[in-house]
């Protein structure tokens, strides 16, 4: 499948004079893969294993195994967790989460900034929560 940046498709919308002009310009760029297929494509490119994954991301293989295996959707902090033990950078992370349908780390919002550090910086996702804890804001543990 060809991309189209975000833009084009936006200016796309604005032209369009009705709607079935509208829709039939953006639906081959829509994103309609189910995260899990994200995830494992990930997995492939890091050349990492679940299991990996999990224990880096804090997230237990029963409930984690779910998320890759599509039977369970993971929050936005469990998404960003999986980034973490995907190794991601901050780029790649605010890609995966365009994707699976979540905000995009935000660097106004306190949590996401401490995250958007860790991340940066190449922290564990203890170190994270541990600058989470001093901060008063909510840890992925929570």
């Amino acid at each position: 499948m060809n991309e189209k940046s975000t833009d084009k498709l936006l200016h796309s919308l604005k032209k369009a004079e009705n709607f079935q002009t509208a829709i039939s310009t953006t639906r081959e760029y829509a994103i309609n893969r189910p995260l899990k297929d994200y995830l494992n494509q990930w997995l492939l490119l890091k050349k990492l294993t679940k299991s990996t994954v999990l224990r880096r991301a804090g997230i237990t293989e029963a409930t984690g195994y779910q998320y890759f295996d599509g039977k369970r959707n993971p929050s936005r902090e469990k998404v960003i967790a999986l980034a973490i033990g995907l190794e991601l950078s901050f780029e790649e992370t605010n890609e995966l989460m365009k994707k699976s349908g979540y905000a995009q780390l935000y660097p106004k919002h306190p949590w996401d900034a401490v995250v958007i550090y860790g991340l940066i910086h190449g922290l564990t996702i203890t170190e994270i929560d541990q600058h989470l804890y001093e901060e008063g804001l909510s840890t992925f543990g929570e």
